[in-house]
């Protein structure tokens, strides 16, 4: 048996298709995974202004710490003493993220092991305080 549709039918099949179509995609976006997104989007937004300014506090003051990887460990030099903490945020799996705290020592040098990172790229946030100014200060590293 041979089905024959003129104008109408096809026109009718062509809208199912589409609204079949349409409910696929719904219900896939709304399997989709909901970690896809900041969840604290809205808090940093309101503090983007400290954070602002303690970044800019170490490029006026000129404090900016140098960073060197090197073999298993990461040495950070600052200009003056300092203590604060380091956030180690890994994009690829944020469940390996961590939060560092340091004090430097009497050459002004924080050495961190770094033989229980997963290797790959890892973003830094050091945040510090000397002599009562606050500083942030955000560097992107490589651990092999």
């Amino acid at each position: 048996m041979k089905i024959k549709l003129n104008w109408g039918g096809w026109l009718i099949l062509g809208m199912g298709a589409f609204m079949l179509y349409i409910s696929a995609m719904g219900v896939y976006m709304f399997c989709q995974s909901s970690d896809d997104y900041d969840h604290q989007y809205y808090e940093k937004g309101l503090a983007y202004d400290s954070v602002y300014n303690q970044e800019k506090q170490v490029v006026t003051d000129k404090v900016q710490p140098i960073l060197k990887v090197e073999q298993v460990n990461l040495h950070i030099n600052f200009i003056a003493p300092a203590n604060g903490s380091i956030q180690f945020e890994r994009l690829a799996d944020p469940s390996l993220d961590r939060v560092v705290a340091f004090n430097s020592d009497t050459k002004n040098e924080v050495i961190i092991p770094l033989d229980k990172f997963k290797t790959g790229r890892w973003d830094l946030s050091l945040a510090w305080v000397n002599n009562g100014k606050k500083y942030l200060y955000q560097k992107q590293i490589r651990v092999k």
